[in-house]
């Protein structure tokens, strides 16, 4: 926990936590199908092309795990590492979905550049900008300029647009005599100030305001545009803070997720007042970069939530410029990728707002790999002799090469080289051939382990044995909380292992959690323990999860599982004690008080091969 929480915080937390439904939550950015009893998808932190992402909500547990990368969490966690709220306002942000009012408000940090303190000043402004509208003289030329575009009341309300008045402290004047709310509009990039004179303006101004939100919602930076045709330039957006980056953002993503979902397709355009027209006319699945080409990182947010994706451009030298960074992008993720390349003088919204010419162009929207080979297949077929048309070929697939393409694996791979062979009239073993040598060594195993969160790695002092044990025990312990601590406060168990019998510190730190609720008769729940752990620990006990539920699989139940685990571990107590003794007994350089000290040792090896266990006296100090 990021937190110390009063009871009343706990209350609030635990209330929250039984009233979220976590499959239900991270089904909004993450696609997942049901298997057996858990929920599989793509992981959403980090570049998964195979489905690892694990949620499980059976045996009253509500909890995710990436076996590739190694998240994991509850609900709390997926808020806090996918929508980077803190924890305050992941707790804020799942009871207004859960419709819970919180008994309690949280001390917030006293930093000005506090996420939650930004959050609340851009939602401030942006309440501010949209009430703007019905001022006499802005909201009357902005409203103006809004109905030019075409936009309705709903597609205001939706977007939240809004309007900056033309002075220069419309929101600095609100915040002047506040050093810290001035500190934090500074930081959210709300106003500026002038160095020569401290003086301290406001950074948008007499310009329509597009809000940029976030994927749940909340207002995070700002797409400006002019009012004033003559001012330069036509748009501008907040600078980068802790809580808004470019790269990262998609325009109108919360509002397009779903239908991105259900058509299992998402279109991307150039500008904000693109996406708005074309939600108005129903193509609510488009969203819009903010001034930059794609990135990886939108990649990565579009290949989690669809399987294809058609790239909308203006002009046909912008399309084949667009294919290239597409094919680049895009080459090694699980989705195909379109280029609709709109008539000269069009744009999206002109054609949105025509009826169905604009989904009459995305329908006929060419695959990248097609685009990018078109001119380069009529070169081919220019050439009249063999090594004419070869060295077209080679030049095409080192270029591809250098796009990406070698990186290309499983199913995925044959399919694009297929298609690329019959573009270009050759065999695939031929593309195959070519490719190998203009493609990069792939990554050795152990260098994408590298890239992979490690696992803290046990003491190297434990045996192998001995950490199999203890771990093995806390698998089926973690597993079912329930039967196991019915087994462990059942009479024949009383020997249950101590805190301190635990060598490796990961499985320490997760028994000093778990084992005092088992034996009170308490259990945990699989995410309460979760959120006790640091990192290194949460890994290993996610993990350790589903071993505990072969374990279980393999022995047929629970009970039997936590008798043999824990008879295994007791054992491997009842050795180590043992050697000890011996070890002891070497020690002592005295023949007569090492004959002693061997006798006791022998008297307590006896006792443990007639009794079943070792005596916890400590031996005699005779030394």
């Amino acid at each position: 926990m990021e937190f110390a929480p009063h009871m009343s915080d706990r209350v609030d937390i635990e209330r929250v936590r039984e009233a979220t439904d976590l499959v239900a939550l991270i089904s909004m950015y993450v696609p997942l199908q049901p298997k057996g009893r858990e929920w599989l998808g793509l992981c959403p932190f980090h570049e998964d092309n195979k489905p690892s992402f694990t949620v499980v909500t059976h045996k009253q547990n509500a909890f995710y795990k990436c076996h590739a990368c190694g998240a994991s969490g509850d609900c709390y966690k997926f808020v806090q590492e996918y929508l980077k709220k803190d924890f305050g306002e992941s707790l804020r942000y799942l009871a207004d979905k859960a419709g819970i009012d919180l008994s309690s408000t949280r001390q917030e940090s006293t930093t000005s550049e506090s996420k939650t303190k930004l959050r609340a000043a851009m939602k401030w402004a942006t309440d501010l900008f949209v009430a703007e509208l019905g001022n006499n003289v802005t909201g009357k030329i902005a409203i103006t300029a809004i109905s030019a575009r075409g936009f309705n009341e709903t597609s205001k309300l939706d977007f939240q647009i809004g309007v900056a008045p033309q002075g220069w402290t419309f929101l600095s004047d609100k915040v002047r005599d506040e050093k810290n709310r001035t500190m934090t509009c500074m930081a959210a990039g709300l106003v500026r100030k002038k160095e020569e004179s401290g003086r301290i303006y406001d950074t948008f101004r007499n310009r329509l305001m597009f809000p940029i939100c976030d994927e749940s919602g909340a207002p995070i930076g700002f797409g400006a545009r002019r009012l004033d045709e003559d001012e330069e330039p036509k748009y501008i957006n907040s600078p980068e803070t802790s809580l808004f980056q470019k790269s990262k953002t998609l325009y109108g993503l919360h509002l397009a997720n779903k239908t991105i979902r259900e058509r299992n397709c998402a279109v991307v355009v150039e500008g904000y007042t693109d996406v708005i027209a074309c939600h108005q006319a129903g193509l609510t699945n488009v969203v819009a970069t903010l001034g930059t080409s794609l990135t990886k990182d939108h990649a990565t947010i579009l290949s989690r939530i669809c399987d294809e994706v058609i790239l909308v451009f203006d002009g046909d030298e912008a399309g084949q410029r667009a294919a290239d960074r597409a094919l680049e992008i895009f080459i090694t993720r699980p989705v195909d990728v379109r280029i609709c390349v709109l008539p000269a003088g069009q744009d999206p919204a002109d054609l949105a707002s025509a009826g169905d010419t604009l989904q009459q162009h995305l329908d006929n929207a060419c695959d990248a790999i097609t685009y990018k080979l078109k001119n380069l297949e009529e070169q081919v077929q220019s050439k009249d002799t063999l090594s004419g048309r070869q060295k077209v070929i080679e030049s095409c697939i080192q270029n591809l090469a250098s796009l990406g393409l070698s990186k290309l694996d499983g199913v995925r791979r044959p399919l694009v080289l297929e298609k690329i062979a019959a573009l270009l009239g050759t065999t695939m073993q031929q593309v195959e051939s070519i490719l190998s040598t203009y493609s990069p060594q792939r990554a050795t195993l152990s260098q994408v382990n590298k890239e992979q969160a490690p696992l803290q790695l046990p003491d190297s002092t434990i045996s192998k044995s001995r950490l199999l044990a203890e771990r093995e025990f806390l698998a089926v312990c973690l597993f079912d909380p329930t039967e196991s601590s019915a087994a462990l406060r059942e009479q024949h168990h009383k020997d249950h292992p101590a805190l301190t019998t635990f060598d490796d510190p990961v499985c320490t730190s997760i028994a000093n959690i778990i084992m005092p609720s088992l034996l009170a008769g308490t259990p945990r729940s699989m995410q309460d323990t979760l959120s006790e752990l640091d990192e290194s620990a949460r890994m290993l006990a996610s993990s350790l999860f589903f071993d505990g539920q072969r374990l279980c699989e393999e022995t047929g139940s629970v009970m039997l599982a936590i008798t043999t685990t824990l008879h295994a571990f007791n054992e491997k107590l009842k050795n180590q004690s043992m050697n000890n003794q011996v070890h002891q007994v070497k020690q002592v350089v005295d023949p007569a008080k090492r004959a002693q000290a061997a006798q006791l040792a022998l008297e307590s090896m006896r006792q443990h091969k007639t009794t079943g266990c070792t005596s916890k006296t400590p031996m005699r100090s005779i030394f």
